[in-house]
């Protein structure tokens, strides 16, 4: 083996079971806990989940994000403080948090190709080109990035989505949204959550989003149901071609639950509890500004609703790799 990258400089071999080395960037020292912790997170959800996880940690949550994206699929990437405008600078534009294709390519126009040269753009051109965003960008791709991560609560909808070679095949389409809709409402189940509303997503070639919707009566856990209406809903695109589908169920209804957080739940461990030290809490959500909602789609007011717009500014995913952009 070779010597351990976190290691003292002693040149012990790692042991046939020691974790291969991160892509960590800076110094070993200070990363060492960060990395430890990313870890141990990565394997909880492989553990936990079943699935790979990309593991991005940075000062800021801009660069984190960057650091998730930049070792796909099962990667570990920790970047520590003083290390993040180095870590961002050879980086295209694309990969800084918030550029697009669209504002890519106006970055181009204005000779910018890297987040290097963004971080050193001239933040009054930018705006000029780019409005209010143009700055905030230009601070990003310097490593400064002041926003909070903050706790959300539970999620007010549930979804899956799958990309396909795009196709007009009717079977195909029927028999994707049916494994969906199946997966959907098992995962609802787990969850121990009812929920009102159930839609379907359809992306047409080559951006083009549409989202159904149907509000039911009163909060219902029935598998067969959400398949029975996504496929009704689905009928609408029966010879579309489509690259994309998706079925969600949302305004869940939480009778009762125990959040998962990185911590497992520790930190609330005592408060707020029913007898026998189950944790008893009653939520109705409905469409909002989560993970976990359709960002592209309108809310849902009751009976069928529908909604198209151009996914100009929107960046595919690995499939089977959750990402900060992704339904989950």
């Amino acid at each position: 083996g070779s010597p351990s990258d976190g290691g003292g400089g002693d040149g012990t071999d790692d042991g046939p079971d020691d974790p291969p080395p991160s892509g960590a960037a800076g110094p070993a020292e200070a990363r060492t806990l960060a990395e430890g912790y990313a870890r141990h997170v990565k394997d909880r959800i492989e553990r936990e989940a079943g699935v790979p996880a990309s593991v991005g940690v940075a000062p800021n949550m801009s660069a984190a994000k960057v650091a998730s994206d930049a070792d796909k699929p099962d990667g570990l990437v920790v970047v520590p403080p003083g290390s993040v405008a180095e870590f961002l600078a050879p980086l295209p534009t694309a990969d800084v948090h918030g550029v697009g294709p669209v504002t890519e390519e106006t970055l181009a126009e204005l000779g910018i190709e890297t987040a290097g040269d963004l971080a050193a753009a001239d933040r009054d051109r930018l705006a000029e080109a780019l409005g209010e965003r143009g700055p905030e960008l230009s601070r990003r791709a310097a490593g400064d990035d002041d926003r909070e991560v903050t706790p959300t609560g539970l999620p007010k909808s549930l979804s899956r989505e799958s990309a396909l070679p795009t196709t007009a095949d009717e079977s195909t389409k029927r028999e994707t949204v049916s494994a969906l809709a199946a997966d959907v409402a098992r995962r609802a189940r787990e969850r121990g959550c009812l929920y009102r509303t159930i839609g379907i997503k359809a992306v047409e070639p080559p951006f083009d989003v549409n989202t159904r919707a149907r509000s039911l009566p009163g909060p219902v856990d029935d598998p067969d149901l959400v398949e029975e209406v996504a496929l009704d809903l689905l009928s609408e695109f029966d010879d579309a071609r489509v690259r994309k589908l998706g079925v969600r169920v949302s305004k869940l209804d939480f009778a009762e639950t125990d959040q998962a957080t990185l911590g497992g739940f520790d930190a609330g461990d005592g408060g707020g509890q029913g007898q026998g030290g189950k944790r008893e809490t009653r939520s109705e959500g409905g469409d909002g500004g989560k993970l976990t909602d359709w960002v592209d789609g309108p809310p849902d007011r009751g009976g069928d609703e529908s909604g198209s717009i151009a996914e100009r500014e929107r960046r595919g995913t690995d499939e089977g790799q959750a990402s900060l952009g992704d339904w989950s």
